[in-house]
């Protein structure tokens, strides 16, 4: 599976994100905003970054364009429950998927296996309950 860095100044979102993604068998990192993901992504192998669009510091559009220049392949999906008129921007500077907050399991684990151009199998109704 994948090694996914998760970016999102909100610890209940990005505890949520560990259990959709952990629970579909992926490798889940944590940022708490784009400073830190930065660092992050230097030391290591990163297959998809999930970035939340309005963060403090580094924000996520600001992320998008540095990972871009950093790395003209990096995946990224773009999120925000805020800004959602800055998904055109992001698709812009390289996201390769927005999410507009809040989303299902199903809608994440979707967009997730969609950008890493694999196969979705959704999971079971009873793994989210």
């Amino acid at each position: 599976m994948a090694r996914i860095l998760v970016v999102d100044d909100e610890e209940s979102d990005r505890t949520r994100g560990r259990a959709i993604l952990e629970g579909a068998g992926h490798e889940v990192l944590f940022a708490p905003d784009g400073e830190a993901a930065l660092r992050i992504y230097r030391k290591q192998a990163i297959d998809l970054v999930i970035t939340d669009l309005a963060m403090p510091n580094l924000n996520g559009l600001r992320l998008i364009e540095q990972l871009r220049e950093q790395d003209g392949r990096a995946l990224i999906i773009a999120v925000s429950g805020v800004s959602p008129e800055q998904f055109d921007r992001a698709r812009a500077l390289g996201a390769v998927a927005t999410m507009a907050k809040p989303f299902s399991p199903a809608e994440l684990l979707q967009a997730v296996g969609d950008a890493l151009d694999t196969s979705y199998t959704p999971p079971p109704d009873d793994l989210w309950r």
